[in-house]
């Protein structure tokens, strides 16, 4: 399953002596359509590109008859055809490259570009799923969930965009979900249940496996204590899989949220009515449901209660919508990074708190008041958006904001799992470059514009909020 280098449709690279002429070397390559070729003088060898042709002419001065040998370039850096793909594009991540030569058994087989290893994780995710598909007990699901982790640490390092990153993650998360489904509840109960995902993961924005938060909605006239052994087993799957429990046990190990669709349309109904703040975290938490597996109208069912109770409760939205004020934004006059000064947290801030969930709950607060059944944040913005809710500007503002403060998070979380430890929502912004540490102070000056949007589109302070 693990593929290796060798494995991708690479070809032979065009080979020029180093004596050869600019001219010569432009004509090999545009005859091939190749942006790139090898460049060998008999003992060593190098990449060249077009890029370094037009600029060897036109800021070098390096005439077209002038050897290509002149020609300014970086030492290559190879890798072993045996190599593991992912290990490739860490090691362009590495050395800042998007080519790396290619060896085998001490010769130069082929040059390996970026698009070649991007390209080939689409097929990569696929295989990935297919283990999934073909599991056979629960612990055949472990290489599938160690894959996904190194596939989207490689994805992480080299820039791809979050949203991009947690919608593969998705795929492969739910993959692994579905078949623990089919392997632990039995076949008799499976479309008389619908097992439903929700928060990030409900959202597809579950870059690394954090807690579990899912629940289980049954079929009115089945007793839904009879599932929970197969439920129990699903969760204690998922631990040992490395999804870790839930700390505010929103698992279907737990009954609380394994009920007739029934009893969860008139839980829905509760939370609505009730004005605590854990009824409105829990409510923002099945907002974001998917169904992964089973009989998804179930949840149909169950969502529809949210549309139907809220038609016009000003206060329900506006009780709702004040959660975005729950947690400090770490950021101060003049976009001064606020810290922890003391304790074991010194010198750190919480991302999540103080950055992700504010924009996460703004934008779905705004997607609940105008009824959006789509979940991914991103999805939402652009909706509100059609709706004239946001203005492009902002929404644009927003959604940089979003995706910067979701890899800083994932990036801080991958350091965590590859030392040993589990993710975590803290970060060190001494440990960021200068440039970051800015883009993280207007990140978080981003979302405080959000919440004072949120605040007036609600009448936060006229409703005492």
């Amino acid at each position: 399953m693990i593929a290796r280098v060798r494995d991708l449709a690479l070809r032979e690279p065009i080979r020029i002596q180093a004596d050869a002429t600019l001219r010569e070397a432009a004509s090999a390559m545009h005859e091939q359509r190749a942006v790139c070729a090898l460049i060998e003088d008999g003992t060593e060898s190098c990449i060249i590109t077009d890029s370094n042709l037009r600029d060897a002419l036109a800021l070098d001065g390096i005439p077209p008859d002038g050897a290509v040998a002149r020609v300014t370039r970086r030492p290559p850096v190879t890798i072993d055809a045996g190599a593991i793909v992912l290990d490739a594009l860490i090691q362009m991540q590495r050395h800042g490259v998007d080519r790396l030569l290619v060896t085998d058994q001490g010769r130069i087989s082929a040059i390996l570009e970026q698009a070649d290893v991007l390209g080939h994780l689409a097929i990569h995710s696929n295989a990935i799923l297919r283990i999934a598909a073909q599991a056979h007990q629960s612990t055949d699901l472990a290489p599938a969930a160690d894959a996904m982790v190194r596939m989207v640490g490689a994805l992480l390092r080299n820039g791809v965009k979050p949203d991009r990153i947690g919608r593969l993650a998705s795929d492969v998360n739910r993959a692994i979900f579905r078949r623990l489904f089919e392997l632990l509840m039995p076949k008799e109960l499976q479309q008389d249940v619908c097992f439903v995902v929700m928060g990030s993961e409900g959202r597809r924005e579950q870059i690394l496996p954090t807690d579990q938060d899912n629940a289980l909605i049954v079929r009115d006239g089945l007793d839904a204590d009879s599932v929970m052994p197969a439920c129990c087993a699903i969760t204690s799957a998922l631990i040992d899989l490395g999804y870790p429990r839930c700390p505010g046990d929103i698992m279907i190990s737990n009954p609380a949220w394994v009920l007739t669709q029934t009893q969860f349309r008139a839980q829905v109904s509760q939370w609505i009515a009730s004005s605590g703040n854990d009824e409105v975290m829990n409510l923002a938490i099945f907002f974001d449901a998917e169904a992964v597996a089973g009989d998804e109208h179930l949840l149909d069912g169950v969502k529809a209660v949210l549309f139907e109770t809220t038609v016009s409760s000003d206060a329900f939205y506006a009780q709702f919508a004040s959660a975005i004020n729950a947690f400090r934004v770490p950021v101060g006059v003049f976009s001064r990074l606020q810290i922890e000064r003391s304790g074991d947290q010194a010198g750190t801030l919480d991302i999540k708190k103080g950055g992700v969930f504010p924009i996460v709950h703004g934008i779905r607060a705004l997607a609940l008041q105008k009824k959006l059944t789509v979940t991914p944040t991103l999805d939402r913005i652009e909706a509100l958006v059609g709706m004239r809710v946001i203005d492009q500007r902002f929404a644009r503002e927003v959604a940089a904001a979003f995706s910067f403060l979701c890899t800083v998070r994932a990036e801080s979380g991958l350091a965590s799992i590859e030392s040993g430890g589990s993710a975590t929502n803290r970060i060190r912004p001494d440990e960021l470059t200068q440039i970051d540490q800015r883009a993280l102070a207007e990140s978080l000056r981003v979302v405080v514009k959000l919440r004072r949007l949120v605040g007036q589109n609600f009448r936060l302070d006229l409703l005492g909020f």
